[in-house]
């Protein structure tokens, strides 16, 4: 285990994390809670009341491109943005590496005693920079280092992979991750040693309104695709599904898509050219509480993720399991280990398999009535404190500081209330 500097025994610990691509300024400024309904609570907010309790500072980033900064009780959150950001082929790497030195130099600077640093921040080889410069990292994923089943190919990406593995081999004091194949694959290619905390997202409590499809079966069966509208989620093979599902005998089925993103006016014009406005709603981002509304207003949760997206374990589908819907995806998303109960599992990039499990949930009662049951175990975990993001934080951190004891429970972290007197 490694120990604080002999300066730093007797003051706080001083901590550096990237947090991924959101807006810690703004959670910084409306830091109170959440609203009501099935809203998570955001990592930086989980992070900034579990250093608060122990009494650590330091600093937050995360690489929104709304630069901006904020100082309050000893901690710093800042928006640092990335060059390059949307730069494709040599220019994404350029980016990437570019944005892991400025990480490692800011984290130096400010006297770090550990870093935290998320998946996608940089490529995870430049991470040994912060090793060099005296620094203990670790890596949290919300996402897997390839997709499940399809590994990387090709030069470059085989590079790539060799000197992560190297990293994690040799240089990561730890890994914490959103689900079982996260840890799988940081402790590939010969890195079982090291140590991994997993986590689930964590809600302010689930609110399930279940809908029985089959009170009224004249009605359609209604599924729900929520998240990014990019192509590599699977958009356009929902478009594949509606037209055969469309002229299939039985019931009939419509798909609600619900987000934003850069796939979105390809997907309007093409469900305009396909004719499928009558079974295919593009309803765009909405406000937390119209996408309550949707949850509690479908039958099924669709998450058909293709082969070259390394989802970690959609919140998505943590929102669908609290709202008592069942899910329809591959193993893709990685959502099986964690919530498999509740999941009726199709093959990846597979439409004829996607339909098979459509047709099964539409119109057999008793599989449907069997995934919703489940949802009210498998929702337990996240609405359980110790198993959220902060508790992995300060495991993480109690396994690299032997001087660090974990809090005894991490309840009041999540209430609305000021976590400043909760005692380590």
């Amino acid at each position: 285990m490694a120990r604080l500097r002999d300066e730093d025994r007797h003051s706080a610990m001083k901590i550096f994390c990237a947090l991924g691509p959101g807006n810690i300024v703004a959670d910084a400024m409306r830091d109170g809670g959440v609203p009501a309904g099935v809203t998570g609570y955001s990592f930086s907010q989980q992070l900034r009341r579990l250093l608060v309790a122990h009494g650590i500072t330091g600093v937050l980033v995360t690489s929104n491109p709304d630069a901006g900064r904020v100082e309050q009780g000893g901690l710093t959150f800042q928006n640092l943005p990335r060059r390059g950001e949307g730069a494709i082929g040599l220019g994404f790497h350029l980016s990437r590496i570019w944005y892991g030195v400025r990480l490692a130099v800011y984290a130096r600077r400010i006297g770090a005693d550990l870093a935290i640093i998320d998946s996608g921040s940089t490529h995870y080889f430049m991470l040994t920079l912060f090793k060099l410069l005296g620094i203990p990292v670790a890596v949290n994923f919300h996402n897997v280092r390839w997709p499940n089943g399809f590994e990387p190919r090709g030069t470059l990406k085989t590079l790539i992979r060799k000197l992560d593995s190297w990293f994690f081999r040799h240089i990561a004091a730890g890994a914490m991750g959103c689900s079982p194949e996260c840890g799988v694959q940081a402790r590939s290619d010969g890195a079982a040693h090291l140590r991994y905390f997993g986590w689930t997202s964590q809600f302010a409590g689930s609110d399930p309104h279940p809908v029985d499809p089959f009170a009224d079966p004249a009605s359609p069966f209604r599924l729900l695709f929520s998240g990014r509208v990019e192509r590599s989620k699977g958009v356009f093979d929902l478009l594949a599904m509606a037209q055969a599902l469309r002229n299939a005998p039985g019931r009939a089925v419509s798909i609600e898509v619900c987000g934003d993103g850069g796939a979105l006016s390809e997907l309007r014009a093409e469900v305009d050219r396909l004719g499928l406005g009558d079974c295919v709603t593009l309803r765009g981002r909405l406000e937390r509480g119209e996408l309550d509304a949707a949850y509690h207003n479908c039958h099924a949760l669709i998450v058909p993720t293709r082969g070259d997206f390394c989802e970690g374990m959609p919140l998505v589908c943590a929102e669908a399991v609290l709202t008592a819907k069942p899910i329809i995806t591959s193993r893709l998303s990685n959502a099986l280990p964690v919530i498999g109960e509740c999941i009726l599992e199709a093959v990846p990039e597979n439409i004829d398999s996607y339909l098979a499990a459509i047709r099964t949930l539409a119109d057999d009662s008793v599989t449907y009535a069997r995934l919703q049951s489940a949802c009210a175990s498998a929702s337990v975990q996240f609405t359980e404190r110790s198993l959220g993001y902060a508790a992995a934080v300060d495991r993480l951190i109690a396994s690299i500081f032997s001087a660090h004891v974990p809090l005894h429970t991490y309840d009041a972290l999540y209430d609305v209330k000021s976590v400043s007197n909760v005692a380590a």
